[in-house]
């Protein structure tokens, strides 16, 4: 007894290690760095919205197979059985007595639209449009989101390097404030000059926690966006952009908006959903069209009150088949078809607004993008030259101090002035690659780094 219950401890202690081992095992493949494009397909994975107008689109399928298949004659079965009574006077006794019968009958019946002011074509071709522009509907959706989610991880990118730079400010501060200590115990500098080197110390241990919140924040931000489960083991790549340097010209606005026309799914969209609105003043129209319709049919039934033939020899005598033709000649609908003609009129012309909208808001976006990029390429070159001037001063003013050259105030306007620059350069560098990428979006290629 003894034995069995050591065995079973041991096997659940093993139980418990490889399910350890399995958590750890999900945790390194769940936590591993996300690099851009891997962030953009998690979030268009989980994104409800995307996943919502996928399905929408699938309705939309299945509406048009519904209509293709319409063309199809309908046929259709029945089968009767029929119980009755009847209260019958006897021939032979004049009793009157309730006798019954039974009765089967059985048919099939089939009919199908030979003309109807070809209607069903149209609606199919409406219907495949309208599927298409769902599918690029979607399209724009997935777009969307990515560009979205390359915003997020740029500032994330952004953050991460802000907390680096605070790091290597509060360290250079560190040793500052350690080498005037020194000088305080030595008599070379007054007390107010520490303190003035122990406060810009506090006020950069400041700006580091601030920048810490900012990218925690930032991150938080980038996890929601994909529908990722919030981690504080969540890291991304942080790609080499040392490279980044403005364009040789300013991009025109005019050429990226004729190649977003040709590329754009919300532009195609537009276009497709012009098209259909035009086709429903057709579809209104045909209703004011004859219509021709086939019938066909064959029925037969059985009584119990036929005892001279069986059931089988009724079916087979009572075949009755049926064939008919139906016309249907519209002469007075109270104004509804003219009203419906109307409708489906200023709804085309709605929608044709709609698709100048979205192409005005296009232009507009990709004038606004040329424009991010023109005054953030302007930007990263001014303050590129204002962080090599700052760089400079703050070395010759650091070893100054250092000597004993200058004083505390001095050393520290210089350092001030430095932390701003770099601050500047940085966002800077990260505007452009955001206007870069971005304009690269609207001129249809993918994003990445």
């Amino acid at each position: 007894m003894i034995q069995i219950m050591k065995r079973n401890k041991l096997l659940s202690m093993a139980l418990v290690f490889l399910s350890a081992l399995q958590c750890a095992a999900q945790n390194d493949s769940t936590t591993s760095s996300f690099s851009l494009s891997r962030c953009i397909e998690y979030a268009l994975e989980h994104n409800i919205v995307v996943r919502q107008s996928d399905l929408n689109t699938d309705i939309s399928l299945v509406t048009t197979n519904q209509l293709r298949t319409s063309r199809f004659p309908s046929v259709e079965a029945s089968a009767r059985q029929n119980f009755s009574w009847n209260d019958v006077q006897s021939a032979t006794t004049g009793n009157w007595a309730y006798e019954g019968n039974a009765s089967t009958s059985l048919g099939v019946n089939a009919s199908m639209n030979l003309f109807n002011g070809l209607k069903t074509t149209k609606a199919i071709e409406q219907a495949e449009i309208d599927y298409k522009a769902g599918q690029f509907d979607t399209e724009a959706q997935r777009e969307n989101i990515a560009l979205q989610v390359l915003g997020a991880y740029t500032q994330v990118l952004y953050s991460a390097e802000q907390v680096e730079n605070a790091k290597r400010q509060v360290e250079l501060t560190r040793s500052q404030l350690n080498l005037a200590a020194e000088r305080l115990s030595i008599g070379t500098i007054a007390r107010a000059d520490y303190l003035q080197v122990e406060s810009q110390f506090a006020t950069e241990e400041l700006t580091l926690t601030t920048a810490r919140n900012q990218l925690a924040t930032n991150r938080i931000t980038l996890m929601q966006l994909m529908e990722y489960p919030i981690n504080d083991n969540f890291t991304i790549v942080t790609p080499d952009m040392s490279s980044v340097q403005p364009p040789l010209a300013s991009p025109e606005a005019s050429d990226v908006y004729a190649r977003a026309l040709e590329v754009k799914p919300e532009i195609k969209s537009a276009a497709l959903k012009t098209k259909a609105a035009g086709m429903e003043i057709d579809l209104a129209k045909a209703d004011a069209l004859p219509s021709l319709s086939l019938d066909a049919g064959l029925s037969t039934n059985y009584t119990d009150n036929v005892q001279q033939l069986n059931f089988s020899s009724q079916l087979e005598h009572n075949l009755s088949p049926t064939l008919g033709l139906t016309l249907s000649v519209p002469i007075f609908s109270r104004g509804e078809i003219k009203s419906q003609v109307a409708t489906a009129r200023i709804r085309s012309e709605i929608t044709k607004l709609d698709g100048q909208t979205t192409n005005n808001q296009l232009r507009k976006n990709i004038e606004n993008a040329c424009l991010d990029v023109t005054a953030s390429s302007a930007e990263f070159q001014s303050a590129g030259q204002q962080y090599n001037a700052a760089n400079a001063s703050y070395e010759v003013a650091s070893e100054r101090f250092s000597n004993g050259l200058i004083n505390t105030v001095d050393f520290l306007v210089q350092k001030t002035s430095l932390i701003s620059a770099e601050s500047a350069r940085l966002q800077a560098r990260y505007n452009l690659i955001y206007s870069l990428k971005a304009l690269d979006f609207y001129s249809g290629k993918s994003i990445t780094f």
